[in-house]
C-alpha cells in the first residue's frame, strides 16, 4: 500500500539537501558580488569556481529528488483505492462528517468526487473545482478550512427568509395552488435561482448550507420580516426527497418542504 505521508516524510532528507545547496549558492553569489564591488578579483575567481561546483552539486541533488518524486505512482495510488482510504481517514481525524461511497462523497456542504479510471486516472473535484493535490491530509485540511470560513461568514436569517418567502409564493402560484400550501424546497430553489447562471453562482450546496443555518436557528427565525409571514419546514425521515443539512454540532436532518403557517407573526 502506498502512503503519501510516508512518501513526503522520506522526501525530507533530499529536500533539505537541496535547500542547503541552494543556500550555499546564494552565499557564494553574495560573496562574489562583494569582492567584485571592492575590486578583490582574486577572491572573486575563487568564488566563481566554488559556485560552479555548488551548481553541479545542486543539479545532481535535484535529479535525485526528481527520481524519488517520479517513483511515486500517482495513478496506481488512486486506482488501488489507497488515496480514497487515506482521505477518509484524514477526514475522520479532523472530525469531518462524510456521507457517500465509491468515490462520491458529501462533506457538508461540499461534494467531493475522487476519480481513478482510464479517462481520469487521478483527479479530485471539490464541487465543480479540480483540486490540484494528491495529498489526502492537505485535501482534508482544505475542506475543514472551507467549512470554518463558511460558518464564520455573516449570515442574516431575516434576509434569507425574505428571499425564500418570495420564491415560495412564486412556487405556489406556478403550481396553481394557494399561497400557504406545502411546497417542495427543490422547486422553491429553482424559483430562488431562476437563471442557469444564478444556479452556478448559488448552487444547491450553497442553498443547503443556508438552509442548515436558518434551520439550526430555530422556529423563531423562520419568519419573513418583509411580509410578517411565518413558515415551517417539513422533514423527510428516509432522506429520499429531502435536502441533507448538517448543524455545527453534526446533527443531520433532511428538510423536504416549506409551508406558510400564517401571514402575520403573532
Amino acid at each position: 500500500m502506498q502512503s503519501y505521508e510516508l512518501f513526503a516524510e522520506n522526501l525530507k532528507v533530499a529536500q533539505k539537501a537541496v535547500k542547503d545547496a541552494a543556500g550555499t549558492i546564494v552565499r557564494l553569489q553574495k560573496a562574489i558580488q562583494k569582492n567584485t564591488d571592492t575590486g578583490n578579483l582574486t577572491e572573486a575567481r575563487k568564488g566563481t569556481a566554488a559556485l560552479q561546483e555548488a551548481i553541479s552539486q545542486i543539479q545532481a541533488l535535484a535529479e535525485q529528488l526528481q527520481e524519488q518524486i517520479d517513483a511515486f505512482d500517482v495513478q496506481e495510488y488512486f486506482v488501488s483505492g489507497d488515496f480514497t482510504m487515506q482521505l477518509l481517514d484524514a477526514c475522520k481525524e479532523k472530525k469531518i462528517d462524510v456521507k457517500g461511497e465509491k468515490g462520491v462523497y458529501e462533506m457538508f456542504p461540499y461534494k467531493i468526487r475522487v476519480l481513478g479510471d482510464q479517462e481520469h486516472p487521478a483527479e479530485v473535484w471539490m464541487d465543480r473545482k479540480k483540486v490540484q493535490s494528491c495529498r489526502p491530509s492537505y485535501i482534508a485540511e482544505t475542506i475543514q478550512n472551507g467549512q470554518n470560513k463558511l460558518y464564520s461568514a455573516k449570515f442574516n436569517p431575516a434576509t434569507f427568509m425574505n428571499e425564500l418567502g418570495e420564491a415560495y409564493e412564486i412556487t405556489c402560484l406556478r403550481a396553481g395552488g394557494r399561497v400557504g400550501s406545502t411546497q417542495a424546497l427543490t422547486k422553491i430553489y429553482k424559483n430562488l435561482a431562476l437563471m442557469s447562471r444564478s444556479r452556478k453562482e448559488y448552487d444547491m450546496q450553497a442553498f443547503a448550507f443556508d438552509l442548515a443555518r436558518v434551520y439550526e436557528a430555530g422556529p423563531e427565525s423562520w419568519v419573513a420580516p418583509k411580509t410578517g409571514a411565518c413558515y415551517d419546514f417539513g422533514t423527510s425521515r428516509d432522506g429520499s426527497n429531502g435536502i441533507r443539512v448538517l448543524s455545527r454540532t453534526g446533527v443531520e436532518s433532511y428538510i423536504s418542504t416549506l409551508n406558510m403557517k400564517n401571514t402575520v407573526k403573532e
